[in-house]
């Protein structure tokens, strides 16, 4: 692959310095992205991830892919960016930092240490199919309109992306009402508090939940049941498909072996014996041929079954493994959601152990003053007060977030239970199809094993014509190349 340099201008026209549209602009307006109001309306745009191109070398060497925007399929490029693939999954990490909540589509993800594996063709093609669905799949997300890290991901400014990058809001920290940072001290008290809850919850613990809870508990049984179910169901079919494919490598065995055995011993080749000493053979021969097929017509017909169930194969991992796959990752990127939501739960619990521990603490100095006051304590007494006054804010705040959170989840839920649903349907449904359209090419190639069936020739007779003309199920133009 020829290197480049990843700064380079991809923005052609008027429009170079604007950023990802969501719908066709007007031939006047530069292309936009959808605000945090979602003003912009209008159909999707046609994203794709092309053109994987290296730079460096050895272990600092990596790509950069080119996205390219257009109105849609067959129209111009309106925006070009190149983003390399770790660009991909800190868009996926900030989505779930703006969005908690929100169920991200998982882009699958394969380690390749070796810098032979991680720049191999495969890989790299490997990664530009799942940042392309990823793309897509983004675009039409609901929740994730007008979310800051789309419009910084697609900025034509190299700057404005790396700035973004580096300037990612910190989630972990303590804010005070005005913004700014509470003290260390405060910041290592509450990491304490937090891990404390943390701990609690490993044990088993129930969290202090929001009144939405019990319906949360049903998401939570919903999941767990659909990946229990998913799990047996994926080895089924998974299993199903991959049957095919082993038939295939069986009967192209056995055609191979089939044809060694005629051409070691053909009674139906022209004899070289004019004695008539074999008229009782040849007529015997005549009558098995007139019945069976002989070993060259059966190795043929095995390897045009061979030849049958490879297509046949292929085209169920593309309608079926590869779905099911995507289902199972859909179902992870939905346990990363409500996990993000549990981490608000955390936060939210966190903040009432704070209250608990303050309101305590706040307790024993009014008792202690009340027994022998002294200007230290009444001082600490305002400064815990203080304290216990700014947890009380921030629980509100909290316990505020993860009810946005939680409705966020419930309405991700809803979808995602509606479109497993549709997923499921449409792919047995494309599994009946592959087998019924692959078993009358099946059928038709047995039967030529039957005695008096239609055996005579394998492909030659099958091909171009010639044939019995009482069935149009024969070989499909995919096994017929594989067979020649």
């Amino acid at each position: 692959m020829s290197t480049i340099d990843p700064n380079a201008e991809l923005f052609d026209g008027p429009d170079a310095g604007s950023s990802l549209p969501t719908s066709p602009p007007p031939a006047s307006a530069p292309p936009t992205l959808l605000d945090e109001n979602n003003t912009t309306s209008g159909t999707c745009l046609h994203l794709s991830v092309t053109d994987p191109q290296q730079i460096g070398e050895g272990r600092n060497a990596h790509t950069f892919y080119r996205i390219d925007v257009r109105p849609n399929r067959y129209a111009d490029t309106i925006a070009s960016v190149r983003r390399r693939y770790s660009d991909f999954r800190w868009l996926f990490q900030r989505l779930h930092e703006e969005r908690p909540g929100a169920i991200i589509p998982i882009i699958p993800h394969t380690k390749a240490f070796q810098i032979e594996k991680r720049m191999s063709e495969e890989l790299i093609e490997e990664r530009r199919v799942s940042c392309e669905k990823f793309l897509r799949r983004v675009q039409v997300h609901p929740e994730l309109e007008g979310c800051p890290s789309i419009s910084a991901f697609f900025s034509p400014d190299a700057e404005v992306f790396e700035q973004a990058k580096k300037d990612h809001p910190e989630t972990e920290g303590i804010m005070t009402e005005d913004g700014t940072a509470s003290s260390a001290k405060e910041k290592v008290k509450h990491f304490f508090v937090k891990a404390g809850i943390k701990a609690k919850v490993a044990r088993g613990v129930d969290l202090e939940e929001t009144p939405d809870g019990a319906q949360m508990e049903e998401v939570e049984q919903y999941l767990s049941t659909l990946e229990m179910h998913m799990k047996a169901l994926a080895k089924s079919t998974l299993y199903l498909v991959d049957v095919s494919k082993e038939s295939s490598t069986h009967m192209h065995e056995l055609g191979q072996t089939l044809f060694g055995l005629h051409q070691s011993y053909d009674p139906d080749a022209p004899s070289t014996d004019n004695t008539g000493s074999g008229d009782n053979d040849g007529n015997n021969n005549s009558s098995t041929k007139s019945k069976n097929p002989s070993l060259k017509t059966i190795s043929n017909i095995f390897a045009s079954l061979s030849a049958i169930n490879k297509v046949k194969h292929d085209e169920n991992y593309i309608k079926v493994s590869k779905p099911i796959r995507d289902l199972e990752d859909n179902i992870k990127a939905a346990r990363v959601a409500l996990k993000r939501r549990k981490d608000h739960a955390i936060t939210y619990n966190t903040f009432l152990q704070q209250i608990k521990n303050r309101q305590a603490a706040l307790e024993k100095l009014n008792h202690k003053n009340a027994t022998s006051p002294n200007s230290q304590t009444e001082h600490q007494i305002v400064s815990t007060q203080q304290l216990l006054d700014e947890s009380n804010k921030f629980a509100k705040v909290a316990l505020a977030s993860l009810e946005k959170v939680t409705q966020r989840v419930f309405r991700e839920m809803d979808r995602f239970k509606h479109n497993v649903d549709g997923e499921l349907r449409l792919l047995y449904a494309n599994h009946a199809r592959v087998q019924v359209d692959y078993s009358r090419q099946l059928d038709v190639e047995w039967n030529k094993l039957l005695p008096n069936g239609h055996g005579g020739g394998g492909l030659s007779g099958r091909v171009g014509g010639g044939g019995s003309g009482e069935d149009d199920g024969g070989l499909s133009k995919e096994a017929e190349m594989m067979m020649i």
